[in-house]
């Protein structure tokens, strides 16, 4: 599955400005798939943190393993 979420929005903390990202996810599924809605809401999540694209793709991955389980 190749999924690219356009969008993406957080707040850089040492201005408070917006920052803006393309991700790009790519994955093969297997018993769990991530519902696209559910992954939508989950990165308008972000729109208001405090944090680095860096620290948030982390996060990403962490909680895309966890509910994968793969």
């Amino acid at each position: 599955i190749h999924m690219e979420i356009p969008e993406f929005t957080c707040l850089c903390p040492k201005t408070g400005q917006p920052d803006f990202a393309v991700i790009y996810l790519d994955y093969i599924p297997d018993a769990l798939c991530v519902e696209l809605k559910s992954l939508k809401l989950y990165m308008w999540s972000f729109r208001d943190e405090g944090c680095f694209h860096e620290a948030v793709t982390n996060q990403i991955l962490d909680d895309l393993v966890a509910a994968t389980q793969p």
